[in-house]
């Protein structure tokens, strides 16, 4: 028997079948498919080949026993069942060799196969045409048998025109060769016959393949599609989680210096005394924030591509938050001439449950722009919200050039900005409203504007903040709130001195005892004395030796084992995703303060998590 193996494999010659597929399916059909389809053909062709031939060799042995010494000499039966039973053999022996091997399929498993399958047609051939000589009702009979065969063969093969003729053409060519030979009427009318019928069976197999051969064809070019698309997507998410990585690395490694600038920078605004010193000293100041801004927008953007932009949802004063930054851009419009004005309908406080660190973010960027783009004239802020559906409402109207219709239809694109074709100098990124509408949507509201040129522009922001949950407790954030004391010891675990200096300072400006360590392990070690055991720790996340979340763990542990009480810890980190922010959660922090940080937040946390002692001096 012949031992085919896939490095036989040898391409086919298919360029005119492909571009008859190809017009049959309406579609391209790619050459790679056809060997493909051809190996799923063999696969059907042997699958059959088991139960099939077993069965018409049952047939076969039967017939034989019949017709032993009736029709043909003995020693001729017996010859060619023997050859019946080789043949049955090497096919059978070649079905199971393919699948033990994997079904390799190509040209010489597919070539072997036919010759076997011919080489067992024509075994029942010679027996159809050789009993065609007897005498009618024999003839009759055996020529019902070779028909049948051929039929059942066809039903089983028709997965391939040529895997079918090669068993059924000898089988009933020869068969009608021993019926024309007879000479009589007879094999006149048989021999036409079994030939109408073979081109019968050739023609089935034919409509049969080709039906299937279009099913496989989109069934593997789906397939392939399928994979591809796959593939793309698995590298999507590849280089997203590399640029996610990425981002979060350069925004650590952006904010830590950023922070030592704005740090120091704010320190000598607090100790300033000349006011053209402090005048520069804003300046500073003012280019630090932008940078920031800028290092954010892009940040919430990789975030938005990857889908991990979140709401957190906390109670804070929306009342008050309107009017710091009511007082905040009446100070910057006042400087640059503008009116300002500002409608906060709102009785008293108005504790909601949301983010307020977003609606901020929103706020700012939409007063920010009308004061920037303002020349002449004012800029007003109106607030409210419905006590029904929680919906607030916020609109910012400025007197500034307006947005030409062009510009408005993609004033939400990223890293777009109106005016930029007209040759203005436009300062920033072009994505504040891109992120302030995802905020707003992802607060159940929206973010839309209405501007014409030479009028001004009205920026119009809802969002849903519901009533916070348990109104009645005294908030840590709130004015009225008992503030903690300069009794206070606060432990600075933080490795970079410019930080440690910025942490230092702001505690003593708040009036709070600090005390610096330089790692993780010194940090555990000082959290857990037992004389002036600190009140509160600012953990860094990334240090030398011990990193943060690894001293927390341990400080948490150890905490347990000594029946100490908890101690609150502080992450102070300059990764400020959501994914860090778990991090430190798991790790047993309290609270998160991301890096640059302004001596106000740290007086807000300090307010939330240091014990009650004396009031802490003014932020």
């Amino acid at each position: 028997m012949t031992d085919p193996t896939a490095a036989d494999r040898q391409p086919p010659k298919a360029g005119g079948l492909r571009a008859r597929l190809g017009e049959r399916l309406r579609t391209e059909v790619d050459s790679g498919l056809l060997p493909a389809v051809r190996d799923e053909q063999l696969n059907m062709v042997l699958g059959h080949t088991r139960l099939g031939t077993i069965v018409a060799t049952v047939f076969a042995v039967y017939l034989a026993v019949e017709l032993r010494g009736v029709a043909l000499p003995a020693w001729m039966i017996d010859v060619w069942l023997v050859a019946k039973l080789v043949v049955v053999g090497a096919r059978i022996g070649l079905s199971l060799r393919y699948d033990r091997l994997g079904r390799p399929g190509g040209e010489t498993w597919r070539n072997t196969t036919d010759a076997w399958l011919l080489a067992d047609g024509a075994v029942w051939g010679a027996a159809g045409g050789l009993l065609m000589a007897s005498a009618i009702p024999l003839a009759s009979l055996v020529g019902a048998v070779m028909a049948c065969v051929s039929c059942v063969a066809t039903f089983g093969l028709q997965h391939s025109k040529r895997s079918t003729a090669a068993y059924v053409v000898p089988i009933l060519g020869l068969t009608a060769l021993g019926l024309f030979l007879r000479g009589d009427e007879f094999g006149s009318f048989g021999g036409p016959g079994v030939l109408m019928l073979l081109g019968l069976l050739l023609a089935t197999a034919a409509a049969s393949e080709r039906r299937l051969v279009d099913g496989l064809l989109l069934r593997l070019r789906a397939e392939a599609l399928t994979a591809e698309k796959d593939d793309a997507l698995k590298l999507a998410m590849r280089e997203s989680s590399a640029k996610t990585q990425f981002l979060g690395n350069i925004s650590h490694e952006l904010r830590t210096p950023l922070h030592g600038i704005l740090g120091v920078a704010r320190l000598l605004h607090l100790e300033a005394r000349d006011a053209g010193v402090a005048r520069r000293v804003e300046l500073i100041e003012s280019s630090g924030s932008h940078l920031l801004r800028l290092i954010n927008d892009l940040l919430d953007v990789a975030r938005l591509d990857a889908g991990r932009f979140s709401i957190r949802s906390e109670r804070f004063d929306l009342a008050g938050l309107t009017r710091t930054l009511g007082d905040v851009y009446a100070v910057r419009a006042g400087d640059k001439g503008l009116g300002f004005s500002a409608q906060l309908h709102f009785d008293g406080p108005c504790w909601v449950q949301g983010d307020p660190a977003r609606v901020r973010q929103v706020l700012h960027n939409l007063l920010g722009n009308a004061v920037k783009f303002t020349q002449r004239g004012s800029v007003s802020l109106t607030a409210s919200r419905d006590a029904t559906t929680g919906v607030v409402s916020v609109e910012v109207q400025d007197t500034g050039p307006g947005i030409a219709p062009a510009d408005l239809a993609g004033v939400f694109d990223a890293f777009r900005q109106s005016g930029a074709h007209e040759g203005r100098s436009l300062e920033g990124t072009g994505l504040g409203l891109f992120i302030a509408r995802d905020i707003a949507q992802a607060m159940g509201g929206d973010l839309s504007l209405r501007s014409a040129v030479g009028v001004g522009t009205l920026a119009s922001f809802t969002a849903r903040l519901p009533d916070a949950v348990d109104i009645g407790c005294a908030d840590a954030d709130s004015p009225g709130a008992e503030p903690a004391g300069s009794g206070v010891r606060v432990l600075i675990a933080e490795d970079d001195d410019v930080n440690a200096v910025i942490a230092t300072a702001y505690l003593e400006h708040l009036g709070v005892q600090a005390e610096r360590v330089r790692d993780g392990a010194q940090a555990v070690r000082h959290a857990l004395r037992d004389l002036n055991r600190p009140d509160l720790v600012l953990m860094d996340c990334r240090m030398a030796t011990m990193d943060g979340l690894s001293a927390t763990r341990e400080i948490r542990v150890q905490e347990h084992a000594l029946g100490l009480p908890r101690l609150p810890v502080i992450a102070l980190t300059a990764t400020s995703s959501e994914v860090s922010r778990e991090q430190c959660h798991e790790a047993g922090m309290d609270d998160f303060l991301g890096k640059p940080y302004t001596q106000e937040e740290l007086s807000r946390v300090l307010h939330r998590w240091a014990p009650q002692h004396a009031p802490l001096a003014a932020a």
